[in-house]
């Protein structure tokens, strides 16, 4: 009988010290996407295939995150890339010229 306590108490204290441990793991996965930066759109890694008004919308988006995920360098980079596609939308709908 006392060896059976004895496992139990030894169980109940994993789990009252590996509870704190789980949640604020738990907790740091599901910030992780939200402050993860898309390389995509700054460095053109893993780019899914997008028309360039998905791309506008996308770059958009980036930006609206702001200084939380990106640097103040990024962000400049983001909002070059959306004035070049931007041009790019509008020569396309204009039929080119400049």
């Amino acid at each position: 009988m006392k060896t059976i306590l004895r496992a139990l108490t030894v169980v109940a204290a994993a789990l009252v010290l590996a509870i704190p441990v789980l949640a604020e793991e738990n907790a740091v996965m599901q910030q992780e996407p939200q402050a993860q930066k898309n390389e995509c759109l700054l460095v053109a890694k893993n780019c899914p295939t997008d028309s360039i008004q998905e791309r506008i919308q996308r770059i958009q988006g980036e930006i609206m995150r702001g200084s939380d995920v990106y640097t103040n360098d990024e962000l400049r980079r983001l909002n070059n890339e959306l004035q070049e596609y931007q041009k790019m939308l509008n020569n396309d709908l204009t039929g080119g010229g400049a």
